[in-house]
């Protein structure tokens, strides 16, 4: 294997580093531009029966959408007079920020970029996807002292670090818990701005000293050599996805959303019992299929076991259907707390969703149902 440039170099270095990569993030970026002007298909659409209403869900091709596929691929859709039609994003930021030119009834993403999208008061949070910290982590090269240095002298090595990491995104927020951690802050270390698949490669290439992603793009880096330093559970985080519905929409058609929603637990009932020699086929299907991904056997069960999915019984429980909420309530104020951190939000508007009130289970199917 390549020897590792020298793990934290100079400023100059890093800056230098820093500009070439940006200028190669713009471009492919332009390129992606491109795909939101409308070169984006909404899959399913070709096997909508004439007469099923099309509701649009955009998300990730990650596991929190695995149940809405598996619930077409079974026609349980159908089954409601709705045809599912999935539009796949690379982050949720991206899914958040281009809502209205995406127009989506209905989306899968993680809590980071939804707070956003709840703050705008664009969305009601109907559904909980999964717990994903498990999945989200920091990397390092192989040979990185970070994997044999206590936490004092970590934070001393990567203060004026270079970190490769989506912002405003689940990995953000695991970034900086992770720093915390450390004694050190967001402005102790260089961050560069890059969606998981682009900073993977740039990292391989030699740039950065660590690497913020989640899965499934986490077991690409750990196929290439690089070793996990910290996920999102060493960090002390819960980090929910949330299904999420466009307010109007939502408003306008909520047989339709309780119809997907109905579909989803379905599946996830399913799911949670299907023995790993179903699911793990399975799984990698979804993968190719949607997000173009292939993983191995090993690493579908390993994303079975880092994510959590949450029954009907247990979402009304979230949602505060059946008791208060405070569990979810109490994950999503640490959403919250993070963005502000950030700058993203200010004080007033942090205490505009402390009471989160877009949260709601108003769409959840009853318990007879």
């Amino acid at each position: 294997m390549r020897e590792p440039p020298r793990p934290f170099g100079d400023g100059a270095e890093n800056l230098t580093r820093m500009l070439t990569m940006n200028r190669l993030i713009r471009a492919m970026r332009a390129i992606r531009v491109l795909a939101l002007c409308g070169l984006f298909v909404w899959a399913f659409a070709d096997t909508a029966g004439a007469a099923a209403t099309a509701v649009r869900l955009a998300c990730l091709g990650e596991f929190e959408s695995f149940p809405a596929w598996y619930a077409h691929e079974r026609q349980w859709d159908a089954a409601e007079g709705i045809a599912v039609e999935l539009k796949v994003l690379p982050t949720g930021r991206l899914l958040v920020d281009n809502m209205r030119a995406l127009d989506w009834n209905l989306a899968a993403c993680g809590g980071v970029p939804a707070m956003l999208a709840m703050l705008r008061k664009d969305v009601y949070a109907v559904g909980v996807g999964t717990d994903e910290a498990a999945a989200n982590g920091i990397y390092a090269r192989p040979g990185s002292p970070l994997f044999t240095a206590d936490k004092a002298e970590a934070g001393r090595l990567m203060r004026g670090g270079m970190i490769l990491c989506p912002l405003g995104t689940s990995a953000h927020q695991i970034l900086l818990a992770w720093l915390e951690g450390l004694g050190l802050r967001e402005d102790d270390v260089v961050i560069v701005d890059t969606k998981p698949e682009e900073a993977l490669a740039a990292f391989l290439g030699g740039m950065g000293d660590a690497v913020a992603l989640w899965s499934p793009a986490a077991y690409e880096a750990r196929r290439r050599g690089l070793r996990e330093v910290a996920n999102g559970k060493d960090c002390g985080l819960v980090q929910p996805t949330l299904i999420i519905a466009e307010r109007r929409y939502a408003d306008g058609h909520p047989q339709e959303v309780t119809a997907f929603l109905r579909g989803y637990l379905q599946a996830v009932a399913a799911l949670e019992s299907m023995p790993d020699r179903e699911f793990a086929p399975l799984y990698r299907r979804f993968l190719k299929e949607t997000a173009g991904r292939e993983i191995s056997v090993e690493e579908a069960l390993a994303e079975r076991a880092g994510h959590t999915l949450f029954t009907a019984e247990r979402q009304r429980v979230l949602l505060g259907g059946e008791r208060d909420g405070e569990a979810l309530r109490g994950w999503l104020r640490n959403v919250i707390a993070f963005h502000q951190k950030t700058g993203a939000l200010s004080s007033r508007e942090a205490g505009e969703l402390e009471r989160l009130p877009l949260v709601t289970p108003r769409f959840l199917p009853s318990g007879t149902e």
